[in-house]
């Protein structure tokens, strides 16, 4: 198992038809986005069609786990119990290298919020939930230091 940063009692992603694939990479700590095999443009989160030419062919291409900040919000108040002694807590938007644009909505870890800026360096930090589930966190690339 990783380090946890969150609670048992944060709600379980679900998947479905478009993002399982998604789901077993990062069970794997890959992490992917959707490719459509027609037109080549990348796209996350997953879906059904390419957003540029609409086709419905698409395959999973890997990233290296590393991107900036694009925006981001410090949570200061518990949408769960269990989540009070996390606080507060940073959402991130990240643009992820090698993604063409694509974002991934996530928390940067290991970080004082009062530290994080938009266009701060980041890389992946998987956080397994269980044997079959991972989700992937940030925290400021490069950082090897003690949690807070």
């Amino acid at each position: 198992m990783t380090e946890r940063w969150f609670p048992d009692e944060m709600p379980m992603p679900a998947a479905n038809a478009e993002t399982v694939g998604w789901w077993e990479a990062a069970a794997a700590h890959r992490l992917v986005v959707q490719r459509c095999t027609a037109c080549g443009h990348l796209r996350h989160p997953p879906g059904p069609v390419c957003p540029r030419c609409r086709s419905s062919a698409s395959e999973w291409s890997a990233l290296a786990g590393t991107g900036t900040v694009y925006t981001f919000t410090v949570v200061r108040q518990a949408f769960i119990p269990s989540l009070a002694d996390k606080l507060p807590y940073v959402v991130v938007a990240v643009e992820l290298d090698g993604a063409q644009g694509a974002r991934i909505v996530s928390n940067l870890v290991d970080v004082e919020p009062e530290e994080v800026i938009v266009g701060m360096p980041v890389e992946v930090a998987w956080e397994d939930m269980g044997p079959e589930l991972a989700v992937p966190r940030f925290r400021v690339a490069g950082h090897r230091g003690e949690r807070r």
